[in-house]
């Protein structure tokens, strides 16, 4: 036994102060002062301070033996305290460490009145028994002591504990002597200590056939088998030859009881004299040197012998004792669902969820989940047969109860191939197999909607539990295999689970929750609510303690999986093999409960990745209509239903949709569109802008018009979609990615009063229309290539999905898949685009980026000479052209071709050019150029509408100083493509 071992200190002894020295300078002082005074002023007068001489001496040395006298009080009295407080350390110190020690250590008194229960079968210490209460040494140690003599009363009181446990190691032998019946007495307390602390499969019962000793038969150490090591008890009397080493052999515990030391055998390194019923003495043991005296503890035989017969009774329970092929090595359900129900019929309860799992000693074994639970908390290494004991319990649940009685719902994280036959029974309503982020998050939603519906259910019938309801809900047991490894990835659905298992029971929620660890998995508010704990073979005995209450998990053969340790609450372990449990077993309990109504599923299955408008029908069929268009389905876990997606354009304002490529965007706005063009109620007129410079533009320009004029009025609500507007951005020029900024957002600001609502598809959010998103009142985002885009566009991380199929997004923060496409192509009228021809009257006056090659083209597609400004001076072009008659020198219409430096070259022939001539007011036609070009020829500030790449399209400023855009005939009399 381990002392103290500490080292304290003694309080300094307060010091004698030294004597009081003469005061010679008090003394003196007064002399010389009178005689200075005398000879400065002769007078007699001043010799009478040399009187105050001798009474400052005197006066000093009082004073001075006063303050010692005080200061030595003063320091006696903190000495005195400070040894108050140093004997109260002392004693707490002794108090923990006896407490310690009977606790290591229990006293046979203790054992037998189940005071230590918590310590029975231990393995740390198992050798040391209690011999009694006496001195034993404490290890503090006082220091600071100036002498041998100082404080050696304290200092030998606090080195000695009283009343602390005698203490021997039973490995050295232990032998009893004294009169009769003093060392039987105590021989019982130490056996009893000794089966006690170590278990029936450790160690086994050698008893010496004496009289009195029939009682120690009980323990369950006497059936055991040689084991590595065994309790020899021996009485020595007359006749019964002493015993000697090699009859007692290694690892043999030898307890000896005889009237004369000569008696003992040899082996008993430790020796003990009982003298009377309250005294006796340690005469030799290998760690004492010096005989103590001690009270001893003594036994009656009538105690001992009842707790013989308990212990053996509770390592039976446990499974540490049974009978040779008492419990089978294997079964099947089948023929143990045979064997119950031909000897019980009845027994399983409707209020309970009782059933058969395997084999003891005794016969079948049954577990109730609601009696025994609510929830059951499973452990077990790996190859131990964990998996086969969940499908063996499910299955036996499922053979016993009907669909309508109990649900299951089962979470594998080991890929999901031992609860893959289960899903086949009728009462299983979820298979969920490696979670990933979303699946957990819809399973925290679907469990907490599930008890949120129970709870509504009992109090709207105003019932206490599931028993009280007039058509009770079938109770729902979720099985998890691989909590650990659950928890491991989602830590967060620890919260949840503790809150199933604290309301479980009246809500008819129950958990099976299996792992190789509980203890270092399942914490302490979980476990508190877990009464049911099964325990297959585990790797240490802390673990089996942890779970089942005994080492019996621990001793498991490895080589027989299945064979289970069952704990309660309320009965002690019992230990039985676990039947096994075939696909072909399941397929029959399936086959019996086949052809009944489908039960309620709590557990809502992921959205569909393709949804068709049937879905929406039938969906829409199941609860009220959503305002809207249709367009998808909304997935709300939390309310344990699909939902409508519906765009109200009224209610929920202009629609951003964020999506990358391919996510659906486009196939979005035909079905809009399409949808929106059916006859309703409300007419409106919809337009579905494709994702193109020159239609996009000329569409934001017509409908700010027609709001500017007032035709555009709330009475013909207009819905305008727009289709990858960011990508249109990117290719118009800056200036006209400017004003397009300004039409939008004059469109998105001011559109609503007059009945114009836009929905604007973007592949990224970016910064180049100001204040898109918070203009758009309402937010679709689609899939996106990166959480980084996802959190630009408003969304919140845990929203992210980076495998969402085409057309699924997050609409308010819920997950919503919208309408596959359709299997033909829309047949959608597209928006005209312009294709107004070169003007047929009048002079032309083209500036080209290539004069010659327009010059040429021209006179293929016209038909008549085309004057080419280039190389041309100022006199020789105004010579070849005649202002007055707007004819040049060969007869037909006139064009005249350059580039914009040399009509700038030419300013004054242009000047004339656009004024009035002959052949009428001339139109300036811009082939390939760009805005710096026409500004420098046109010398206005307006902004030309956008030209589409390899279309042939030209700007046209005709005379009236109106500007549109036109198409360059081909040379084979065809145009360009539009």
């Amino acid at each position: 036994m381990s002392t103290v071992d500490e080292n304290l200190s003694l309080p300094p002894a307060s010091t004698a102060p030294p004597p009081a020295g003469f005061p010679l300078l008090a003394t003196v002082a007064p002399l010389a002062a009178a005689g200075l005074i005398w000879s400065i002023t002769g007078s007699a007068f001043a010799l009478i301070f040399a009187v105050l001489s001798p009474l400052i001496a005197v006066a000093s040395m009082v004073d001075a033996r006063r303050a010692g006298r005080k200061r030595r009080r003063t320091e006696t009295a903190a000495q005195a305290e400070a040894v108050t407080v140093l004997r109260l350390a002392i004693t707490e110190r002794q108090a923990r460490w006896r407490e310690s020690a009977w606790q290591q250590t229990p006293s046979a008194r203790d054992i037998v009145l189940g005071r230590a229960a918590a310590a029975r079968w231990r393995q740390t210490d198992a050798t040391l028994v209690t011999l009694g209460c006496g001195p034993a040494p404490s290890g503090i140690r006082l220091g600071g002591a100036t002498s041998p003599n100082d404080h050696r009363e304290l200092r030998d009181w606090a080195a000695t504990i009283n009343d602390a446990p005698i203490v021997v190691d039973l490995m050295h032998g232990l032998g009893i002597v004294g009169a009769a019946p003093l060392p039987e007495a105590l021989a019982r307390a130490v056996l009893v200590q000794l089966c006690f602390a170590l278990p029936p499969t450790d160690v086994g019962l050698d008893l010496n056939p004496g009289p009195g000793w029939e009682w120690a038969a009980a323990f369950p150490h006497d059936d055991v088998s040689p084991a590595a090591r065994r309790i020899v008890l021996h009485q020595a009397t007359a006749g019964t030859p002493a015993r000697t080493a090699r009859d007692l052999g290694q690892g043999r515990l030898l307890v000896a009881v005889a009237t004369r030391l000569d008696d003992l055998p040899p082996g008993c390194g430790t020796v003990v004299r009982v003298i009377g019923p309250g005294r006796a003495q340690l005469i030799r043991s290998p760690n004492r040197a010096p005989a103590i005296d001690f009270f001893p503890e003594l036994l009656t035989r009538a105690a001992a012998a009842d707790f013989a017969v308990a212990l053996a009774r509770q390592a039976r329970d446990a499974g540490l004792v049974t009978s040779a092929g008492a419990i089978p090595v294997g079964v099947t359900l089948t023929d143990l669902l045979a064997v119950t129900a031909a000897a019980d019929p009845a027994s399983v309860t409707p209020t309970g969820l009782g059933c058969v799992i395997g084999v003891g000693s005794a016969g079948p074994v049954h577990i109730d989940l609601v009696r025994a639970g609510p929830h059951a908390i499973v452990g077990g290494t790996t190859g131990s047969g964990k998996s086969e004991l969940l499908t063996t319990w499910v299955a036996s649940l499922a053979a016993a109860h009907s669909a309508d009685q109990v649900n299951f719902s089962l979470v594998d994280f080991k890929g999901g191939a031992a609860f893959a036959p289960l899903g086949r029974l009728p009462h299983c309503v979820g298979l969920i197999t490696d979670l990933d982020s979303q699946t957990a998050a819809r399973a925290l939603a679907s469990l907490g909607a599930e008890l949120r519906f129970r709870e509504r259910m009992l109090s709207t019938a105003g019932a206490r539990d599931l028993t009280e309801l007039e058509h009770p809900l079938p109770r729902l047991v979720i099985v998890v295999d691989e909590f650990a490894t659950m928890l491991g990835a989602f830590p967060e659905l620890h919260a949840l689970f503790v809150d199933i298992a604290a309301r479980g029971r009246s809500l008819g929620v129950h958990l099976i929750l299996c792992t190789q660890r509980p203890a270092g998995v399942v914490r302490d508010a979980l476990m508190a609510n877990c009464s049911l704990h099964l325990s297959l073979r585990v790797n240490n005995r802390a673990d089996s303690q942890a779970l089942v209450g005994t080492d019996a998990a621990a001793t498991l053969d490895p080589n027989q999986p299945g064979r289970c340790v069952i704990a309660t609450d309320t009965a002690e372990p019992v230990l039985c093999q676990v039947a096994s449990t075939g696909e072909s077993d399941i397929l029959k309990i399936a086959a019996r409960f086949s052809g009944g109504t489908a039960p309620r599923r709590p557990w809502l299955d992921a959205l569909p990745t393709l949804v068709t408008e049937a879905d929406l029908r039938r969906i829409a069929g199941e609860g009220a209509p959503a305002p809207g268009y249709p367009l998808g389905l909304l997935d709300e876990p939390d309310s344990q239903r699909y939902r409508v997606f519906a765009y109200a354009p009224e209610l929920d304002g202009h629609l951003l949709v964020v999506g990358g490529s391919g996510s659906g965007k486009s196939t979005l706005l035909c079905h809009l569109a399409r949808v929106a063009e059916c006859p309703g109620d409300a007419p409106v007129a919809v337009e579905r802008v494709s994702a193109d410079v020159e239609v996009t533009w000329d569409a934001l320009e017509r409908v700010s018009a027609r709001i500017e004029s007032g035709q555009q009025t709330a009475a013909l609500p207009r819905l305008l979609l727009l289709d990858d507007f960011d990508s249109v951005l990117a290719r118009w020029q800056p200036d006209h990615r400017l004003a397009a900024a300004d039409l939008l957002t004059g469109l998105l600001r001011d559109g609503p009063a007059a009945g114009v609502h836009l929905v604007v598809a973007v592949q990224r959010l970016t910064s180049t229309v100001p204040g898109l998103a918070s203009l758009c009142p309402s937010t679709l985002l689609l899939k996106l290539p990166s959480v980084q885009d996802h959190l630009a566009a408003g969304g919140l991380s845990a929203n992210y999905h980076a495998t969402l199929p085409a057309g699924g997004g997050v609409w308010h923060n819920t997950r919503v898949q919208l309408l596959a496409p359709l299997p033909l192509p829309l047949q959608l009228t597209p928006l005209a685009r312009s294709t107004a021809q070169l003007p047929e009257h009048g002079p032309l006056l083209v500036v080209s980026s290539s004069p010659a090659r327009s010059a040429a083209r021209l006179r293929a597609v016209l038909g008549v000479p085309v004057v080419e400004l280039a190389g041309t001076t100022t006199p020789a072009a105004s010579a070849l052209i005649s202002v007055e008659t707007g004819q040049t020198d060969a007869p037909g219409r006139l064009v005249v071709v350059g580039d914009a430096e040399t009509w700038q070259a030419h300013w004054t022939l242009l000047t004339r050019l656009r004024g009035q001539t002959a052949g009428g007011r001339a139109s300036i036609v811009f082939d390939r150029c760009g805005l710096s070009d026409f500004r420098m020829v046109s010398h206005s500030r307006q902004l030309p509408p956008p030209l589409a790449p390899g279309r042939g399209r030209v700007w046209v400023l005709h005379p009236d100083g109106d500007l549109t855009r036109a198409i360059l005939p081909q040379p084979d009399g065809g145009q360009a493509s539009g």
